[in-house]
């Protein structure tokens, strides 16, 4: 029994701060909080997240995950992250 997932802006701006908290990519750091939804879904609140929040993540454009046939970028807290170049 899946419910459709909470995108409001409540919610969004919870799972964002909770995210800045912490080292892991943003996608990691869901399937952490949210291990019983769907990638689909999980990439439906990533996106709402990037989408409101973009400017406070940093990302390096070759560094992707591959997961269920998706290949998902590594966006990682601002100021937090320990990739390389950035």
């Amino acid at each position: 029994m899946s419910s459709s997932p909470d995108l409001s802006p409540g919610n969004i701006l919870k799972l964002h701060t909770r995210a800045q908290l912490q080292k892991d990519d943003l996608y990691t750091f869901l399937k952490r909080e949210l291990p019983e939804i769907s990638v689909e879904e999980r990439l439906q609140y990533l996106a709402a997240i990037l989408n409101d929040f973009l400017e406070e993540y940093d990302y390096d454009n070759d560094d992707e995950m591959s997961m269920d046939g998706y290949r998902i970028k590594r966006f990682r807290p601002r100021g937090l992250s320990d990739a390389p170049g950035v």
